[in-house]
């Protein structure tokens, strides 16, 4: 569209501004130059210089301007003035307006002011505006030049730039990216106005639709921006690329505000974006658009409890201040979704009647929620809607069958399981979900918005057959199974590859130099174990449905798998539930010697994870009836072993030796060691509290030399520990409490290693009152503190007070440790 030497098109280019013809007058009469002389020193033609001094070139070149520059021998501030004025002559500028007989008055130029009108009531989003106008600010700073006004502007709307080189052609471009119903419009357009100031050439505003079936074409949207530009519609260029170069020419010196709201992806964007480093480019889009280069992005997320609460008071008023449980119950239900709590807000404003509990009894209803959740043609399901129908197959299904997970968080192997779908597939359909808003990541874990799981749980009930939802639910279940009873199973003795438990020759010795808290040993343990960890929200609810369905077997298999996990993990799970889910089912299925397995277990959950002793005196009777009967001697032995536990623990050392005695017979004559292990444990405790300490003492130096050369991983680290703290309070009973501080710091560090929190804080709690009876205070108190801390994250509360009350008073009573259980 632009003319060359010796033409103009002038009705989109009108003549050149006076201040540039008048310029090239001046300073070639003050050089003493005809036409004629500076043409030939600059390289051009005289027409050329002539028709640039009449004002009849559109568009001088930057090469010519450049040429008549040298030639004229300007000195840098006269070249400055002379390119600027030259850069400002090529902006292309409304046609001036005629004043109905065909005069041509004075040019105009409309600036544009495009922006929605502005939501004036930002609750909770400060916090997120403030960075976000500071980001801006500073960058324009850094890009744009000083503006000393040499154009028209009342007149063309142009900014020339004067007294420095040109700017880098780089515009500032933030984008907002975030999931539906988050704000990221009224944030853009909040923005915008803060900041509207800083560019008084104007400010454009698109919604491009990108949520739509058929988003903005580009096209359009540079259409759009020339006709608000100034550019005649007729004089539109026809191709894309060309609007586009035209739309960069307009906008290069002019300081202008876009803000492309609603961006579907990057290739929407690019040609939309200005090349002039004076402007300032506002971006939202359920995508992140990565694609994008040298933009600065920014998340948008929900609204933290405090802030949501605050937005609700702030529509509501009275009711919110006179109701405040049901306020903050309210916005817990909107999930902190903008969007939804004001239009929870705006149902409340609309209807005086209502109290706040009554709408968020509505809400409660998790299959009336999204429904609850409509005010006018404001809707959270048909903001999710817009995203869900965008999906490809594969997501859209993963997206549905994922709503089954039952946990907060999932990775991509279970999302793989729901769907149905290899690995391979889930992972690129997950990241399509986020990319659309529908599901959030917190490291490599995935997680919904609770209302975007209620709508999820929709469209699977919607769009799948129940076949196909029992068959997802079946995948999930039988993979959770499996994967658990896998990963317990490596916690076992006999699993270590070394064959631990029945030879003397370990085949690997631990790492003194491991840090705390890290386990070592096989490294299989360090992988189960943290798979265990991370998946309990989904492997313990499988377990349920597995017994609820009937799979009586399955749960049995799985829940004895897990038991010398249990060892390593002692307060990180419900055992007590989870070992009475496994004896429920062992009864169900007629499984009479697993029952007696399963009720050893549960009896040990509930009195050493529970404290519970009666009702693990009546699990552990129960079980030794069931072995009795059966004739397992294996399974007599733990009960004996454990009824003398606990019987020692609950002040009757003396009875809990001949039990101890015959569980040590029974454990030999079957060549069982890791049991014959626990129950010499077992009786070295109870000699001990008899008063046959040294006996005791001997005792559990054996048994920590039998765990030292005999077990390995996570069971050989645990056996230790116990050892040692055995060992130290059989010192401290001996009153040798440097033998046993020592004892019970090395206790800590091997419950430490094997990654048990509990034993760790007991072993501290112990070594903390070793140092006070040393008369070391100050170290006294760096253990308690660390124990108290310990049992709080192990969630022993009754223990965690325990210790605190122990900085507090010098003597909070002294008896021996309970028995840990050894593996």
């Amino acid at each position: 569209m632009c003319a060359t030497d010796g033409g103009a098109d002038m009705s989109i280019v009108q003549q050149m501004p006076e201040n540039f013809a008048a310029e090239l007058r001046r300073l070639r009469s003050s050089r003493r130059l005809t036409q004629q002389e500076l043409a030939d020193a600059a390289g051009l033609s005289v027409r050329s210089i002539r028709e640039m001094e009449q004002g009849r070139v559109a568009t001088p070149q930057p090469r010519s301007a450049a040429a008549l520059a040298e030639a004229l021998k300007l000195d840098d501030r006269e070249r400055r003035r002379f390119l600027s004025a030259a850069r400002v002559a090529r902006i292309p500028r409304p046609a001036p307006p005629s004043d109905g007989a065909g005069a041509v008055g004075p040019p105009a130029f409309v600036v544009p002011r495009q922006l929605p009108a502005d939501l004036i009531d930002m609750t909770g989003r400060e916090e997120a505006l403030a960075p976000l106008i500071a980001q801006a600010t500073a960058a324009d700073r850094a890009a744009a030049a000083p503006d000393p006004g040499l154009a028209d502007r009342a007149a063309y709307g142009v900014v020339a730039v004067a007294d420095r080189e040109p700017a880098p052609a780089a515009p500032v471009i933030l984008a907002i990216h975030g999931p539906p119903g988050v704000g990221k419009t009224s944030l853009a357009v909040a923005a915008g106005h803060r900041l509207a100031t800083r560019y008084p050439d104007g400010q454009l505003f698109i919604d491009l639709r990108g949520t739509a079936p058929e988003p903005v074409d580009p096209a359009e949207a540079l259409a759009a921006f020339l006709r608000t530009l100034g550019a005649a519609g007729d004089r539109i260029p026809a191709t894309p690329p060309e609007r586009a170069a035209l739309y960069r020419t307009l906008a290069h010196d002019r300081r202008l505000l876009v803000v492309l709201d609603n961006a579907a992806d990057e290739a929407q964007v690019r040609p939309l974006l200005p090349a002039g480093s004076r402007c300032l480019v506002l971006v939202t889009s359920r995508r992140p658009l990565s694609g994008l280069a040298a933009v600065r992005h920014r998340a948008l997320d929900v609204l933290p409890e405090a802030a949501g609460h605050a937005l609700l008071r702030s529509i509501v008023d009275d009711r919110a201040d006179a109701e405040p449980e049901a306020t903050a119950e309210l916005a817990r239900l909107c999930g902190g979704l903008p969007l939804a709590l004001r239009i929870a807000g705006n149902r409340l404003a609309s209807r005086p009647g209502w109290s706040v509990a009554y709408l968020a009894d509505q809400l409660r209803d998790q299959q009336a929620r999204l429904t609850a959740l409509t005010a006018g043609d404001l809707s959270v399901r048909a903001a999710f809607a817009v995203s869900y129908g965008q999906l490809s197959e594969v997501a859209a299904a993963l997206f549905r069958r994922t709503a089954l997970v039952v946990g907060a968080d999932f990775g991509v192997d279970l999302a793989a399981e729901a769907a149905g779908v290899p690995r391979t597939a889930a992972l690129p359909a997950l990241e399509e979900l986020v990319d659309a808003g529908l599901l959030g990541t917190s490291g490599e874990r995935y997680q919904f918005h609770d209302l975007v799981r209620l709508y999820a749980r929709e469209r699977l009930a919607e769009d799948e057959a129940p076949a196909g939802i029992r068959a997802a639910e079946h995948r999930m279940v039988d993979w959770l199974l499996c994967r658990t009873a896998a990963a317990g199973a490596s916690f076992a003795p006999e699993a270590d590859p070394a064959g631990a438990d029945s030879s003397g020759d370990t085949g690997q010795t631990a790492d003194p130099t491991a840090p705390a808290g890290v386990e070592i040993g096989w490294p299989a343990h360090r992988e189960n174990g943290a798979w265990l960890a991370r998946e309990a929200a989904h492997w313990w609810p499988a377990l349920r449905a597995a017994a609820r369905a009937g799979r009586h077997a399955d749960v049995v298999r799985v829940v004895r798998a897990l038991h010398w996990y249990s060892d390593v993990a002692t307060h990180q799970h419900p055992w007590h539930e989870i070992f009475q889910l496994g004896v429920t089912s062992a009864r169900a299925a007629g499984d009479r010697e697993g029952e007696a397995v399963l009720l050893n277990f549960l009896g040990w959950a509930l009195y050493f994870c529970q404290d519970r002793n009666d009702d693990g005196i009546v699990a552990h009777r129960a079980a030794l009836a069931v072995a009795r009967a059966i004739g397992d001697q294996r399974e007599e032995a733990w009960a004996l072993t454990y009824l003398a536990s606990i019987t020692a623990r609950t002040g009757d050392p003396a009875a809990a030796v001949a039990p101890c005695e015959r569980a040590v017979a029974l454990f030999t004559t079957i060549g069982y060691r890791a049991g014959l292990r626990t129950a010499r444990g077992a009786l070295a405790s109870a000699l001990a509290a008899v008063g046959r300490i040294e006996e005791a003492l001997d005792m559990h130096r054996a048994i920590l030399a039998s765990f030292e050369t005999e077990v390995t991983g996570a069971p050989g680290l645990v056996g230790q520990a116990a050892a040692s703290l055995a060992i130290g309070g059989d010192q401290a009973a001996l009153g040798r409490w440097a033998e046993a501080a020592a004892a019970y710091a090395a206790a800590a560090d091997l419950f430490a290693r094997s990654g048990t929190g509990f034993g760790q804080a007991h072993a501290a709690y112990r070594h903390g009152l070793a140092l006070r009876e040393l008369g070391d205070e100050a170290g006294a108190r760096v253990s308690l503190h660390r124990a108290a801390d310990l049992f709080a994250a192990a969630h022993s509360p009754a223990r965690e007070r325990q210790a605190r009350a122990a900085l507090h008073h010098p003597d909070p009573g002294r008896r021996q440790a309970p028995m840990i259980r050894a593996s």
